[in-house]
């Protein structure tokens, strides 16, 4: 008889697991066994409900439970196989598979202390350590590896988001919050759901830094996709809103009966395409305003992501070295700030009030705040324009500052056909139009 190769040994649809057939799996997982999602799976013959499931395209790996309550399907994950041992993925699944049968209803295991005894903690401290850590920079949320802690922005932001949508839940322990987690899930999502996307990533953080810091042990509850608890984000389209160049005209008019401080600012965003952050805190220091030489280098601290600094080219843009060297004469020798506040020793800051003004004297205001023109449109005017004028996408993303990894991102964002293309795009219809039926 032959023998089975290793890609034979794992063409069925289940094998007992163990860690070194798990990871000759891995190796033997092909694209044209894959589901559409890209994705092969096994059951543990060994343990009933175990599922290995490998992303054909990464080589990526994870354990899930999968079974049947009330004849209703269950899917829940597990974790990634280099986080969760087999031994571990097992015990959750029998205790998954406790919890759902008549014993564990009649008979519910403790929930407030976990296999070792420990009582669960309150889940106001988890919080607290976590956002502590963050912002010294000893945990960092997901995969990523930036140098140094976060901005102050970025924990306002936490700060913010916790507020609104955990803190009435934190006198909880983190078991009473991982078993209620669905349930207010599902609540905030019917009302806020974009907002809803943002707070399921935090929780996702929060039960990560209890397993790390060993304060919680088992899966991930913010992460479950089974049928009774699914939480899965809701699809958010990109805004691709930018001003027609009429729009601009109008607000350009606006800007020019107003203070000039203004008029520079979201001059300076649409034409050098970068955000009112890094706008607001440009420093002279950073500013070369020789002609052959003329750029704003913009340091990391103050790019989004901060994987490092960007430089636009103020050579190609004469009119906003123009517009800058007239400000160099209305802020003070002393002062390190393109913008300076009105009041005070920083940076501009508040620009809001001022956009609304703006707008309403532009007739751009609008109650709909979809349909409203925000700050952030300026960037993606100037890239669409870019886009539109034939500059390659990668080359788009480079002047918005963005990864080179983002360009599908561009691509969705900010390949917006502007007004003066569309009306070219209608004329050239036209005329060949009209050459057809030429006798």
């Amino acid at each position: 008889m032959a023998r089975k190769t290793t890609e034979d040994s794992y063409s069925g649809k289940a094998f007992p697991f163990t860690e070194a057939r798990i990871a000759a799996a891995r190796l033997a997982a092909r694209p044209e066994d894959a589901d559409a999602h890209g994705r092969r799976s096994w059951g543990d013959s060994g343990c009933t409900g175990l599922k290995l499931v490998v992303n054909v395209n990464t080589g990526s790996a994870a354990f899930y439970y999968q079974g049947k309550v009330n004849g209703r399907g269950i899917r829940r994950a597990l974790g990634d196989v280099e986080v969760v041992s087999l031994i571990e993925a097992r015990a959750a699944v029998n205790r998954l598979r406790y919890d759902r049968s008549t014993a564990g209803l009649l008979a519910p295991r403790a929930d407030e202390a976990g296999d070792d005894g420990k009582q669960s903690p309150i889940l106001a401290g988890v919080v607290d350590d976590m956002l502590a850590a963050h912002a010294a920079g000893r945990w960092l949320p997901g995969r990523r590896r930036r140098q140094g802690p976060p901005t102050e922005r970025t924990m306002k932001f936490y700060e913010d988001l916790r507020n609104a949508t955990t803190k009435t839940h934190e006198d909880m322990t983190l078991q009473e919050f991982a078993h209620k987690l669905p349930d207010i899930y599902a609540k905030l999502q019917a009302k806020a759901p974009v907002q809803a996307n943002r707070a399921l990533q935090l929780w996702r953080n929060i039960f990560t830094f209890a397993t790390d810091s060993g304060l919680w042990s088992g899966p991930n509850p913010a992460v479950a996709t089974s049928g009774t608890s699914r939480m899965t984000k809701t699809p958010e389209l990109p805004r691709q809103r930018v001003l027609t160049d009429a729009e601009w005209k109008r607000l350009e008019k606006a800007m020019a009966a107003d203070q000039p401080v203004w008029r520079d600012l979201f001059t300076l965003s649409i034409r050098s395409l970068q955000r009112m952050g890094a706008c607001c805190r440009a420093r002279w220091s950073d500013i070369t305003l020789t002609a052959k030489d003329a750029a704003w280098r913009i340091p990391a601290a103050d790019m989004k992501g901060r994987a490092g600094g960007h430089t636009i080219p103020l050579t190609a843009m004469p009119d906003v070295v123009s517009m800058l060297k007239e400000r160099r004469k209305l802020v003070p020798k002393d002062c390190p700030w393109v913008f300076p506040a009105i009041e005070g020793d920083g940076p501009v800051e508040s620009y809001k009030s001022a956009w609304q003004r703006l707008l309403k004297a532009a007739k751009l205001w609008s109650e709909d705040k979809d349909r409203r023109p925000r700050p952030h449109d300026l960037r993606r005017t100037g890239g669409s324009r870019m886009v539109t004028a034939g500059v390659p996408l990668n080359v788009v993303t480079r002047a918005l500052g963005d990864a080179q990894s983002s360009v599908s991102m561009v691509a969705k964002t900010y390949a917006v056909v502007a007004d003066a293309a569309l009306h070219d795009a209608f004329a050239a219809a036209r005329v060949q139009a009209t050459r057809r039926h030429r006798p």
